[in-house]
């Protein structure tokens, strides 16, 4: 199970390497370079091809398969979250607070939603219909604000 406290790295390399410590995995510079990127994206989900793309931006040079093994080794360690957006696509984010997805079907926006949100549509799915939801990380298609505002 996780650990309740926060998983996204303080700034510095040395507080990186002690959260990657911390989770028991080693400090080495290609876990610090993929949760470093993943931590400066301030909540964006990125794909295994964004992180990529961005350690190159970075003029750091690091393979694909380096890259997915890397992010496979922080999610299971519970630095990552993976999570899946209805578009067929693995995403990795820092989640300091847990909560659920809404994605727009129309440009693919993608707003985070509180558990608390969640917990009332259960707590009414479950007294109206008997209904128990389940642990898994719930995601809720719909239109933006913007997109809904476009469509009147």
């Amino acid at each position: 199970m996780r650990s309740p406290t926060s998983k996204a790295p303080r700034n510095g390399d040395a507080a990186a390497r002690e959260t990657i410590r911390a989770a028991g995995l080693r400090a080495t510079p290609q876990r610090l370079a993929v949760l470093a990127v993943v931590a400066r994206t301030a909540g964006a989900h990125l794909s295994a091809e964004d992180v990529w793309l961005r350690l190159r931006e970075g003029s750091g040079e690091m393979d694909r398969s380096t890259v997915y093994r890397v992010l496979a080794d922080l999610t299971e360690a519970g630095l990552l979250e993976q999570v899946r957006l209805g578009d067929g696509v693995s995403r990795f984010e820092i989640q300091d607070v847990a909560h659920h997805h809404a994605v727009c079907t129309r440009c693919g926006a993608t707003e985070d939603v509180s558990i608390r949100a969640v917990h009332a549509l259960a707590a009414g799915l479950r007294r109206e219909t008997g209904f128990v939801l389940g642990q898994h990380p719930l995601l809720l298609p719909g239109l933006c604000g913007t997109c809904a505002v476009s469509r009147e």
